[in-house]
C-alpha cells in the first residue's frame, strides 16, 4: 500500500507525457494528410491553414498532468518526508531551547 501512491502518480505523468507526445504527432501529421487527400482529389486549392487546429488544451492539461504527477510523487518520497520530520523536530527543540 505504500507504493500506491507513487505508482498513481508515475501513471499521472505517463498519461501527461502521452497526451503532449500524441497531441505534437497529430499537429504534424494533419495537415501531411490533408495535402495527401487534396493530391487524391485533385480539387480545388490546398491551404496548410484549412488543416491546422488549435490543440494548446491538450498541451495545457497534459502539463497540469506532469506537474500533478511530479509534485505528488516528491510529496510521498521517502527521503523527503524524513526530512521534514527531522527539521519539525530540530524546530521544535529549537523553539525549546529559546523559550
Amino acid at each position: 500500500m505504500k507504493a500506491l501512491p507513487k505508482i498513481f502518480s508515475f501513471i499521472l505523468i505517463i498519461v501527461g507525457i502521452s497526451i503532449v507526445t500524441l497531441t505534437k504527432t497529430i499537429e504534424e501529421v494533419i495537415p501531411k494528410l490533408g495535402y495527401t487527400a487534396f493530391q487524391s482529389a485533385a480539387a480545388g486549392s490546398y491551404s496548410p491553414i484549412n488543416y491546422e487546429m488549435d490543440l494548446g488544451l491538450n498541451y495545457w492539461v497534459g502539463g497540469i498532468c506532469i506537474l500533478i504527477g511530479t509534485i505528488y510523487f516528491i510529496r510521498h518520497i521517502a527521503f523527503f518526508q524524513h526530512s521534514i520530520t527531522e527539521m519539525k523536530k530540530r524546530d521544535k527543540e529549537f523553539e525549546e531551547q529559546h523559550r
